[in-house]
């Protein structure tokens, strides 16, 4: 889907842009699955939501993080070890990141990180739609960057997590339509908080 690729793209510029110029090796493993169940309120009804856990590698480093059981693992990509998304549609869930000893500090990381986004001609970022606060998950601490943006006549949510383990900078990239990230606020902290080292 040229939606997925677009935005695809954006997080592989993005995710090469702080090595200052170190050659990167990132290797990913095959997804481990289990499910939980979240319970999600809609203005209609109750809805069950299933999560699976993946485990994956960054930099050497293996990671695990809960994501919607309906979402598919993609085949890795440069730059990219782990993403998953909606068969048919465009929400997902992208990770990343460096060693840290390959940057200079996690705010140049995030510096460099933010000055990568930039609108291209298929995807076009709102004006004064950026938004940048401190995040804190079960584990890990950093900030939360969002922004909204059209790709072919759809209004997309981006939001970036920069986060900071024992060993690297890493970026949790969730993108979907808004309307995604309003409806499903606990599922989101709830998956952002399961993201630990394995």
């Amino acid at each position: 889907m040229k939606k997925w690729v677009v935005l695809l793209v954006m997080a592989g510029m993005l995710a090469g842009c702080s090595s200052g110029g170190t050659e990167e090796t990132t290797k990913s493993e095959s997804t481990t699955e289990s499910t939980s169940v979240t319970e999600l309120s809609t203005s209609e009804s109750e809805k069950k939501v299933e999560l699976k856990d993946t485990e994956f590698q960054i930099e050497g480093t293996t990671y695990t993080i809960k994501i919607l059981d309906k979402w598919e693992v993609q085949p890795e990509e440069e730059n990219i070890p782990f993403s998953a998304r909606e068969e048919l549609g465009v929400q997902g869930i992208m990770v990343y990141g460096v060693k840290k000893s390959d940057v200079n500090g996690f705010e140049i990381f995030k510096h460099g990180m933010k000055e990568q986004i930039v609108s291209t001609e298929d995807f076009q970022i709102e004006e004064g739609s950026a938004a940048e606060a401190e995040y804190q998950t079960a584990h890990y601490s950093g900030s939360e960057y969002s922004f909204t943006g059209v790709t072919e006549g759809i209004k997309i949510e981006i939001q970036y997590y920069f986060l900071e383990t024992e060993t690297d900078y890493i970026v949790v990239n969730l993108m979907g339509v808004p309307s995604f990230f309003e409806k499903n606020a606990d599922l989101i902290t709830e998956m952002l908080n399961s993201f630990v080292t394995a």
